[in-house]
Parts: C-alpha cells; structure tokens; sequence
C-alpha cells in the first residue's frame, strides 16, 4: 500500500462576534427549524390588485367602480392600486380579484411596525461608534481615513424626522408624507423613531453639539409611512421605495417590519418595488425584527435587501434580534444614543437602530468609492464585519458585525490554495500564498504584516511592509513549506495599516491553517493460481 499527504492552506478573515443577550448565554439552544405559526396584521377594508399591463390604471380603476369597488388610490410608479372592501372580506375579495383573466394579482395591506421597542439605557454615549473593549465599529478609525461627504442620499423611510433638529436639518433634503399625502414628512411619532434612526446614519459630525452619524455628511431623505402610533402599510411601503429611487437616493433604510411575518413574505407588490431599485443600484437595508424568533421579519427576508440584527455592548446578540438562514449582517442596536424630535437626544433599542448603521457605512464606502455597484458595496460590508462565533456567516450574526475600519481601510480578501505532496518527498514540497491588499483611501497608507504565532511552515517570501493606496494596490506573499503533524495547525497573518501622520487606521487578522490527510489507494491482489 503507498500513501500521499495532502496539505491545504486555508485563508480566512478573523473578527469578533457573537450574538447572545449576555456572557451567561454565549452558547445558545438550537433553534426551532419552524417559522413562527403567527400571521402579519393586516390593513382592514383595504386589498392591494395589479392588473396585466395591456389594462392600464383609468380602465383598471373603471372596471372596479362598475363592480362596485371603490379605488382609494392608484399608483402609476408601481402600476398598483388600493381597493376598499368591505371589512372582514378582505380574502374573499382577493380570491375574487385574482379570478378574473385581467389581473397580475391581489394581495393584503400588511401593516407594518417601527422596531424599536426594547429600551435598556445604561450604556455611555454612543458605545455602537467607539467603545473601550472593542465591541463598537470601529468609526473613528474609520474616520481617519473617510468621515463622509453630501455626495450619497439615504433615504429613511420610517415616521419621518424632526426637520429643524440642529445634528440634522443641515442633511435634510426633501422627501414625502404617505401617510398624510403631502410634502411635509415631519416627524410626529410619540418616541421619535425615524428621527432616531436619521441620526444614527447621518447626524452631522465634528459641529461641536450633540451626536455624530456614522457618515457625517450624508444627505436624508425623509418618507414617512408610519404614523404617530408607529404602524403603517406595506403599500405604502412600496409607493416609498419607489420614491426614493426615482428621486436619487442610493441608500434605502427600512427599520420596520410586520410583526410576526417570516419567509415566505409573498409581497407581490413590495417584491416588485424591491426589485425596481435593485435593477437601478439602490441598496437597501431592512431590520430583522425583535420577536426574538427564528425567521427575520417581512419585507427583510427578502434577498434584495440586507436584513440586520442587533448586537450589545458585549459583543452579542441582542435577546429579542431575530435570526434564521435570511440573517445578512449585524449591528450594534441595544441602548443607541441618537437624535430625538425637538432637537433633543436619548437611547432606544432594537434592529431598528442596528439597520441604520448599515445604511450610514453603506453611504460612507460610496462616497469615498462612487463607481463600486451596489452589489460591491454589500460585499465589502460582509467581507468586512467581525465575525464572533462560528466562522464565516452563521444564523445569529449573519456574516457578522459591521466593522467601518475594516471596510474603509485595507481589503485582505479570503484566500486559499493548497499542495500535493507525494511520500518520501515532503521535504522538498512547498506552495506560495498570495494575499492581495487594496484600500480605497486616497491617501498613501503604511502597511506590515506578521506572522503570529510563528511557525516552521509558514514564512514571507516577498517584503512583508510597504505603501497602499487607492491608485496603487499592493501584495504580501508567503511560503508554506511541509512540517510533521505535530507542528501548530494555524497560526495569523496580521496585517497593520497607518496613515502619513501614523494616526491608527486598521489592524486585521487573517487565518492561515494547515490540513493534512492520507489518502490511501486501493490494495490489489493478484491470483494465487490455482
């Protein structure tokens, strides 16, 4: 019998997260595989119906009113209408509408909720931003290289926001009230949501009062579609997204979400509005909720958008932040320090103060990168995040906890590359890893790199330090060269990176591991004779 040895070099981005509600509850339970058995509220006496495209709106609208169904309002941007049914027959209505030969579909008004509702003051100001064990992400880190500029719109569509607040109505541009009809989206909402969730993306920065955004100069756009009371419709929704790309925003923030939904979400109408800004570059970012379920709340679950969980100051997940396979990345959202309604400031909680992070990073990284797609900046976040807990995405953090000095600083993307080494010619085999390293700051950027802890099996083969900039990406290679079993596994590549001035910009740990097995060939047996 022979046998060959195989080693494989593994590289892979290292970050910190975990998401339990305490240190007492680091290793959670399996979840329930079963969506929750709960159904979304709906919008009583109202239905949604599409018709094919060759009917067009007045004709639809016509052939309504001659059954005797009242049009509340007709959407050209979405080619959707609002229908009034009699209360309780909302079902019926629909299985009648989607009977008939000319229409797309009909579907419910879902009632949608702001989620923000677990509140646990306690933590120092603005710990999500800059924190001392490290549990925050990382922004004035971040800020060295890139604080943000009015080049990016973020369109908040939430309860609206308080328009005079002085961290904000700098960064305000206009936007719409879909709950009242008009050009006025002030914020009137007893807690002061969307005026909360504003400031955490882009409350203006470095102005001597008050908080900072994460991108301090980001535009907003305020759309309400939730009441005073916090509740609104998906329709409106719909309508929302519709504005926002139509009217140049490139960030969407949605920190709501029907209460009790899980996938399938079957929004026909929202799928299609979603679909709208993806086909035009728009990002989006959508809470998870705050059941504490297994399952991410509608319109979340969607693949268009990011949906985001909630972390604490721990570094874990938030107890009520819901999780499940439709989880993309989390964010610090327990006790969040943030604008409130009448220029004053003060803490909540939920996925809804962890989405606008998202959205605030999201506009930071475009205005720095104007030509990375939407799809590139998504990809940079996830690449980018702190990932505690099981490697890689997991169903608690997603792909992990977002990092703006990772994500604006030096881009180690994951590597791996392997040998084939025959027996009795180890010592001879080796194999080269190369690691790219990029950034998108303008600003030339001192990198070096180490190995830690160092091993026999693991060594540079090309300058381990050097210059990175935007114009001039740079490279580190490394050598891995066949050690007995016994030798350390794995071991880190980490790289630091300052500015100029030698203010601290980023420090990254990338994973090297080292596998080894056999493989055995079949034994084979010639024929005795007879």
């Amino acid at each position: 019998m022979t046998s060959k040895k195989y080693i494989l070099f593994a590289i892979s981005l290292i970050a910190t997260i975990s998401l339990t509600s305490g240190p007492g509850l680091a290793q959670e339970p399996p979840p329930s595989q079963t969506p929750p058995v709960t159904s979304p509220a709906i919008i009583p006496g109202e239905v949604i119906v599409k018709f094919q495209p060759h009917v067009g709106l007045a004709a639809a609208q016509g052939s309504l009113q001659a059954e005797g169904l009242q049009s509340l309002e007709a959407s050209s941007a979405s080619g959707t209408i609002k229908v009034e049914v009699p209360p309780g027959r909302e079902a019926e209505a629909i299985a009648e509408l989607t009977a008939r030969g000319d229409v797309e579909f009909a579907a419910f008004n879902y009632r949608v909720e702001a989620l923000e509702e677990p509140n646990d003051p306690g933590f120092s100001l603005q710990w999500s931003l800059n924190q001392l064990y490290d549990h925050d992400i990382d922004a004035p880190e971040g800020w060295n290289v890139h604080a943000g500029t009015g080049s990016v719109t973020i369109a908040v569509i939430d309860t609206g926001a308080d328009m005079d607040h002085p961290d904000l109505a700098a960064n305000i541009v206009p936007g719409w009230d879909f709950v009242n009809g008009d050009g006025n989206p002030d914020d009137d909402h007893y807690g002061s949501h969307g005026t909360h969730v504003a400031g955490i993306a882009a409350a203006i920065g470095n102005n001597g009062q008050g908080i900072a955004g994460v991108s301090w100069g980001a535009k907003i756009m305020p759309l309400k579609v939730l009441s005073a009371s916090g509740s609104g419709s998906s329709y409106d929704v719909a309508q929302a997204i519709y504005y926002a790309v139509n009217n140049g925003a490139r960030v969407i923030n949605m920190s709501l979400g029907a209460t009790g939904s899980a996938w399938p979400c079957n929004w026909t109408y929202v799928e299609d509005a979603l679909n709208y800004a993806v086909s035009n570059g728009v990002l989006m970012v959508v809470a998870a909720g705050n059941d504490g379920q297994y399952g991410v709340n509608c319109p979340g679950a969607y693949d268009q958008v990011m949906a985001v969980g909630a972390t604490t100051s721990s570094d874990t997940r938030a107890y009520y932040s819901n999780y499940g396979p439709r989880l993309d990345i989390a964010a610090p959202g327990d006790s969040i320090y943030s604008t409130l309604y009448g220029g004053s400031y003060g803490y909540k909680s939920g996925t809804s103060m962890a989405t606008p992070h998202v959205a605030g990073l999201s506009a930071l990284i475009w205005s720095l990168a104007p030509s990375l797609t939407d799809q590139e900046v998504r990809s940079i976040i996830e690449s980018t995040a702190n990932d505690l807990g099981t490697i890689g995405w997991d169903q608690y953090y997603g792909h992990g906890r977002i990092n703006v000095a990772n994500a604006l600083g030096i881009q180690v993307p994951v590597q791996s590359t392997g040998i084939y080494l025959p027996e009795g010619e180890i010592s001879a085999s080796s194999t080269e890893i190369n690691i790219p390293i990029n950034t998108f700051s303008p600003e030339p950027l001192n990198w070096s790199a180490t190995i830690e802890p160092n091993v026999a099996w693991l060594v540079f083969t090309s300058p381990n330090s050097g210059t990175v900039s935007a114009g001039s990406p740079a490279a580190v290679t490394l050598q891995g060269i066949f050690q007995p079993a016994y030798e350390e596994p794995s071991t880190n590549v980490i790289v630091t990176a300052t500015s100029a001035s030698g203010e601290f910009v980023l420090n990254t740990t990338t994973t090297v591991q080292r596998f080894s097995y056999q493989i055995h060939l079949p034994l084979l047996f010639k024929n005795a004779g007879p």
